[in-house]
């Protein structure tokens, strides 16, 4: 009858407020995530783009 509230998919806590790529995570774990895969971004185009052109 009642869905459950979603779950953080990382600490479990009951606060998940954002879903990505289809699981839910709480603000701490979420936005660890989405830093952790900016930094991985400009990791790859520096190495592209800065060291290439040297």
């Amino acid at each position: 009858m009642g869905r459950k509230a979603p779950r953080c998919a990382l600490c479990g806590s009951p606060d998940a407020m954002a879903k990505i790529e289809g699981k839910y995570y709480c603000f701490k774990c979420g936005s660890a995530l989405i830093l952790e895969s900016f930094k991985k971004t400009l990791q790859e185009l520096k190495r592209k783009y800065l060291e290439s052109s040297t």
